[in-house]
């Protein structure tokens, strides 16, 4: 009887070490070091100061459009709290352009023509839940009129993740071609490179 306990038990660690396993090799290495696919539309950026996971499904169902749609969850890669500040946050487009991340006074007056495109968006939407062990809190450089308040900066650090989305206003609109989400931070430079409309 003993035994078998002692079986079960050693068969469910094996079971258990085999998710754990499988969990870490899920993700695919790309040509950018830090860069790994966790899937079609998904990318898990591992820096010095940052980790975080980036969707573009939304950006790839708005070609032609003039706002681009990133989907984020960053959180600290240590234990110093890091500053995440809108005006350091921008992609750069396939022509080489690079786009700032809209102001929230530009975001509450498209608020009106986007509201759809948002929700849309919030359908199409893919979870980023790759923290589960960190506090969640919002990425609120941008908010719906009346919702809430927008802030500058964002702190995060090992303990919290932080979850939004990020909207570029991208003139002549979203192209097919090479991107980069570019989040410049204190002591390193996130670079997060990806293709819409492209295989």
């Amino acid at each position: 009887m003993r035994r078998s306990a002692l079986t079960i038990v050693a068969g469910l660690g094996t079971v258990v070490l085999m998710i754990t396993l499988a969990s870490c090799i899920s993700a695919t290495p790309t040509e950018t070091p830090g860069v790994d696919r966790v899937s079609r539309t998904v990318l898990r950026y591992t820096g010095p100061e940052v980790e975080a996971v980036v969707s573009y499904r939304a950006a790839s169902l708005r070609l032609g459009e003039e706002w681009l749609f990133l989907d984020v969850a960053v959180t600290g890669a240590g234990h110093a709290s890091i500053e995440l500040k809108r005006g350091k946050i921008a992609i750069r487009t396939p022509n080489g352009e690079v786009v700032p991340l809209t102001t929230q006074v530009e975001f509450g007056q498209a608020y009106s023509q986007l509201a759809a495109a948002l929700a849309r968006a919030d359908v199409a939407s893919e979870p980023l839940d790759y923290f589960t062990s960190r506090t969640p809190k919002s990425l609120d450089f941008l908010v719906a009129p009346g919702t809430g308040i927008a802030f500058d900066s964002v702190w995060v650090n090992d303990l919290e993740v932080a979850s939004g989305r990020l909207c570029f206003f991208v003139p002549g609109g979203v192209q097919a071609g090479p991107y980069e989400l570019r989040i410049d931070l204190q002591e390193s430079k996130v670079r997060i490179p990806f293709r819409l409309g492209e295989p």
